[in-house]
């Protein structure tokens, strides 16, 4: 099959990264595929593939007739037989371009987040109707993700089917490097669904009963400044450090580590199984399709959602919890993402899905 893989933006987020993922392993299962751009971004993705960047700006999303025409003249050269938008404004792009230029391939839209929380405004949710409508097919990162959007859209009639994420375990060995003091980590786009201002208040009532502790932030956005200037504003300078953008953040953290995840949106976030993968034991709230893969006291730490007094003693209990038990949990995390979350498999579950469109 040849594959257009369509993303928002060169960008280190969650939807970007499983496309440029994916991309490559069905490129080595023998797929053609292209790794399409809509807006410009600095982050340089791995895929060792065709990348084509568009280079459309932000300021004409809403109405793009020379995006639309561009990208109508890739699909018509090219002649992909599915294209995947992954989130952001990429189903629109595909949809539009469609719409006024006349192609035929299939449109197989893979929904990574919570409908619901985004869409609520009746004419938001039409509008999304009339997009939805005209795709082949719907893939949902899990099955929360994949029952909040036939809640949403119950009149939306398309295949519908849930795959999730999936990692490449050989990128993810056990940790060997200790730091002196513990590690608590966080890895996420500084957007309102990571609530890392809720993380902030978290942090602080840990460090009452563990002034040792430091806190490493990974990532960016566009509340990194108003996420820093609280940093200062509370008096965390001292134990909250921000490194930045990495493309292997696991590579960098220490084995007493612990990834924690205060978000209040999620579909299925990757670096919870990449945790899992290099046996960093993982606290979190239970939103989205993350009580899939995390069960307290079996693969992390799962919080009820907005408890930050249940959240800060979670991050106790596991600071302090003996050597055994902690490896016993990160042990059984491990299998887990080893069973059913390789990236191997998950490609081919696409695969079979893409075939499935193109045949009906």
């Amino acid at each position: 099959m040849k594959i257009f893989q369509l993303i928002q933006k060169p960008q280190a987020r969650g939807a970007e990264l499983f496309a440029d993922l994916l991309s490559d392993q069905l490129r080595k299962q023998g797929h053609e595929v292209f790794l399409v751009s809509v807006f410009e971004g600095g982050f340089k993705l791995s895929f060792s593939g065709a990348q084509v960047h568009l280079k459309r700006s932000l300021k004409n999303r809403l109405w793009d007739w020379k995006g639309w025409k561009d990208f109508s003249e890739l699909v018509k050269k090219e002649q992909p037989d599915i294209i995947q938008p992954n989130a952001g404004d990429t189903l629109k792009f595909a949809v539009m371009s469609k719409t006024f230029f006349d192609w035929n391939a299939p449109i197989v839209f893979r929904n990574a987040s919570l409908v619901s929380r985004y869409i609520q405004n009746p004419i938001v949710k039409s509008y999304n109707s009339w997009l939805y409508a005209r795709v082949g097919g719907i893939v949902s990162v899990s099955e929360e993700s994949f029952r909040d959007f036939n809640l949403v859209f119950s009149s939306i009639n398309k295949i519908h089917r849930s795959i999730p994420i999936g990692i490449p375990i050989s990128e993810h060995s056990p940790k060997l490097i200790k730091s002196s003091d513990p590690t608590l980590v966080h890895i996420g786009g500084f957007t309102f669904e990571k609530n890392h201002l809720g993380l902030l208040k978290i942090f602080r009532e840990v460090l009452k009963s563990h002034p040792a502790v430091k806190l490493w932030l990974f990532g960016d956005g566009p509340l990194l400044d108003e996420v820093l200037n609280q940093i200062n504003a509370i008096g965390l300078e001292e134990n909250v450090i921000w490194k930045g953008v990495q493309t292997n953040p696991f590579s960098l953290i220490p084995e007493n580590s612990i990834l924690i995840l205060p978000s209040i949106i999620e579909g299925l976030p990757s670096v919870i199984l990449e945790a899992f993968a290099s046996r960093i034991p993982v606290i979190a709230y239970g939103v989205g399709g993350i009580p899939e893969v995390l069960k307290s006291g079996e693969t992390g730490w799962l919080v009820p959602q907005g408890d930050q007094i249940a959240f800060k003693k979670c991050v106790i209990e596991c600071l302090s919890i003996p050597n055994e038990e902690r490896e016993k949990i990160t042990k059984a995390a491990r299998k887990l993402v080893e069973e059913k979350y390789q990236i191997e498999k998950i490609a081919r579950d696409f695969e079979a899905f893409y075939k499935e469109i193109i045949n009906t």
